[in-house]
């Protein structure tokens, strides 16, 4: 085998000519691969065998192209890299002069595709990431469009991004988008804007839209919140709503209105405006009938009728922050039951509504510093510890395997996202939903047995055991100040173990056993902190606390495991001193202390309680995490 230099025959090969093109309305440039041309060979150095290329070498064609790599009998055969004379690249795998395979494309101002080609085009699953606009799309290609899913991140700090359903480049299916003012719509696409169902939270202007889009703005019905902050800024409560008709993002046709004082409209709407036949309910019953134009009321057909205020079980005195939506499990119902179904769960609804709103508003607050008068939107982490507070998990189900039965939106990632805000309604759309899950083999059958579920539920299990918090991060309420500064970074780890799983699932959680083994890795273990109790911590809610392998393989949530790493903290740093032992001693030992004496024991042990947390994570465990990293 020996190298030459020399001239060669022409060649016919199918390549395209880059050109510039694709999405620039979306800040996500494509470009179109090389055109098809004919190349002649002015010149190859390289191995050969019987009269023909074989072997590694190096082409030269007319034209400035040039190709080094791989040949077989004559042909460009296996990995190589042709570059065009306007300076496109492509490196990957050839069969018989055409790319084909795995391979990269890199164009002239940065911009590269990596990933699956077919005969010279983007197809399969590859990554193309934009050379100005640092955009990047990484999903599934066809002749070289996005088609299929696919994520879109439009900027470099990727708070800008589309994840979801495209066909042929543009947004169509089903999607989420993230925009970079922070709003959020999810829900159905076609032809890049938003439409079908979807929903749309704006979280600077606290409102959030529920219903049908066309062409990108709300048309059909649906429902508008309006959220208002406070004036300290320290929560959003529900203001108005609207429930009805919109035409090409206006109230337009037949909508109710509720107002944050209590008073109702319900009636004719044109462009934003209360016009035609309508009603008014004011919050003390008073009741206006009448014709309105351009939003104030005209030709009342009564003056004031005063309707006594209702007090019986009447379902409309819910209000809409109690609306639930329970289809998913009214399916399950034959078809003439569902109606009633429903009516008599939102009769349990107002028999119970006043400590259902107790308890939202005693949950949602959980870790804030608090305020007088403020209100929060519920977590999902918040409603983790409502939900092991109240022994769920002694029914025989995980608070992961509860995450599945509930979940609404169908985004892997928001699944088991602990942060996820959650309103009154979806709160209490998830309680039903559990409900049922949980009772439905032990209730008889009968005309509601879904009301009946769900009473049971609150009875047995939720009144009875709700706001007696507690874990390591919510009980004292001072802990979860001091934690929050190690939420992040811990939930990055949680779920990078999760996504490690096998087999793996979009939707997994991580286990025990996996979060022993992560303890191991990083050599946390000794004398104090044992695998022993390390166990006992895990174990420590369950039904039978002392059946400690029958929790291994559970899948548990971020909160569980974060609060196994707070435990963990105690128990690692619990020799180191207390900030003020002569102080916390002699408060201790006084046989009744006065009240200051009390905050100011309390005190100190919050401080010796935070100096072992910031001991542990910031001198064991996320060192050792930074250490494993680099091995």
């Amino acid at each position: 085998m020996q190298y030459q230099s020399r001239p060669l025959q022409r060649w016919s090969g199918n390549f395209k000519q880059a050109q510039p093109g694709g999405d620039q309305q979306h800040n996500c440039p494509l470009f179109d691969l090389p055109s098809y041309f004919v190349l002649t060979f002015q010149r190859y150095e390289g191995e050969d065998e019987e009269g023909q290329f074989h072997g590694r070498g190096f082409a030269r064609f007319k034209g400035g192209h040039v190709y080094k790599g791989m040949f077989s009998m004559g042909l460009m055969h296996g990995t190589g890299v042709f570059t065009w004379v306007d300076g496109v690249t492509f490196e990957g795998e050839f069969v018989r002069n055409m790319p084909m395979g795995q391979g990269m494309y890199i164009w002239p101002d940065g911009s590269s595709f990596k990933g699956d080609v077919c005969n010279g085009i983007r197809h399969g699953d590859g990554t193309h990431k934009s050379g100005k606009g640092k955009a990047t799309y990484k999903g599934q290609w066809n002749h070289s469009k996005r088609h299929g899913k696919g994520t879109v991140y439009y900027n470099q700090e990727e708070t800008s991004w589309y994840k979801g359903d495209w066909v042929m480049n543009k947004r169509e299916g089903w999607g989420i988008r993230r925009y970079p003012s922070g709003n959020v719509y999810f829900g159905e696409w076609r032809n890049n804007l938003r439409h079908g169902e979807g929903t749309m939270r704006w979280e600077n202007a606290g409102q959030l839209y529920i219903g049908h889009w066309l062409d990108g703005v709300q048309h059909g019905q649906g429902t508008h919140v309006w959220l208002v902050k406070r004036t300290d800024g320290s929560e959003f409560r529900p203001s108005n709503q609207y429930t009805g008709n919109f035409f090409l993002g206006q109230r337009n046709g037949q909508g109710i209105f509720y107002y944050a004082g209590g008073a109702t409209y319900d009636g004719g709407w044109i462009n934003n405006k209360k016009h035609g036949k309508g009603k008014v309910t004011l919050k003390d019953g008073c009741v206006f009938e009448g014709q309105f134009l351009n939003d104030k009321m005209v030709a009342p057909d009564v003056t004031a009728n005063k309707a006594p205020v209702r007090q019986s079980l009447d379902e409309s005195s819910l209000g809409p922050d109690m609306t639930v939506n329970i289809d998913c499990v009214l399916e399950k119902f034959p078809q003439r039951k569902r109606d009633n179904e429903h009516k008599q769960v939102r009769f349990v609804l107002l028999r119970h509504k006043t400590d259902l709103r107790a308890v939202y508003r005693f949950y949602s607050r959980l870790g804030h510093r608090q305020i007088p008068g403020s209100a929060f939107l519920l977590s999902r982490m918040q409603m983790w510890r409502l939900l092991k507070d109240c022994r769920i998990h002694h029914h025989g189900i995980t608070l992961t395997e509860v995450d599945l039965c509930i979940r609404d939106n169908p985004d892997p990632a928001e699944v088991h996202s602990p942060l996820t805000p959650i309103m009154l309604c979806r709160f209490l759309s998830c309680l039903v939903v559990i409900a049922y899950h949980i009772y439905q083999e032990d209730i008889e059958p009968s005309n509601c047995i879904l009301a009946s579920c769900f009473s049971k539920f609150l009875t047995d299990d939720i009144f009875p055991n709700a706001m007696n918090v507690k874990g390591f991060l919510f009980s004292p309420p001072g802990h979860a100040v001091v934690a929050a500064d190690y939420l992040t970074r811990s939930l990055e780890v949680y779920q990078a173990y999760c996504r490690a799983s096998a087999p793996p699932r979009d939707d997994c959680a991580m286990t025990n056993r996996q979060m022993l083994l992560l303890f191991q890795d990083l050599n946390i273990y000794d004398s104090n902190l044992t695998v022993r109790n390390i166990m006992q911590i895990i174990c420590d809610e369950s039904l039978d606390p002392s059946n400690m392998s029958a929790c291994m393989e559970l899948e548990i949530t971020f909160l569980e495991f974060f609060e196994v790493l707070l435990g963990c903290a105690e128990i690692k740093c619990q020799e180191m001193a207390e900030p003020y032992p002569k102080m916390s001693l002699l408060l201790a030992s006084s046989a009744a202390p006065c009240k200051w004496q009390q905050l100011l024991l309390k005190y100190c042990r919050q401080e010796a309680w935070s100096r072992k947390i910031h001991h542990f994570f910031n001198q064991f465990f996320f060192p050792a995490l930074d250490l494993l990293q680099l091995e």
